[in-house]
């Protein structure tokens, strides 16, 4: 994982850019915070499979009965909704899959 970092920090600065980032390919919903974390990024997922992200807590009002799960984005790391397997990828599991994907060292 180590060389999987190394090799990436040559092909992009630091960044303080925007506090969250979102993306998608329509397959797989991500979204990462800046390094320094200055704004959190918090997360529902209902029990009827709706992801709710946003800066703040409330957003959205959800009824306690219908979230199956809270989280929150910390700095460094990534939420990763893969919808054809129908699962939350873990952090760890997303960056393990990708730094091992090539031979980075």
């Amino acid at each position: 994982k180590r060389a999987f970092y190394k090799y990436n920090s040559c092909l992009m600065e630091p960044w303080d850019g925007p506090a969250l980032v979102a993306f998608t390919d329509g397959k797989q919903f991500g979204a990462t915070l800046d390094r320094n974390g200055l704004r959190p990024g918090r997360f529902y997922i209902t029990r009827d499979d709706h992801l709710i992200l946003g800066s703040e807590v409330g957003v959205v009002d959800v009824p306690d009965e219908l979230v199956s799960f809270k989280g929150r984005l910390r700095p460094g790391k990534m939420l990763l909704v893969d919808f054809e397997e129908g699962h939350l990828v873990e952090d760890a599991e997303l960056k393990q899959r990708y730094a091992t994907k090539k031979p980075y060292a």
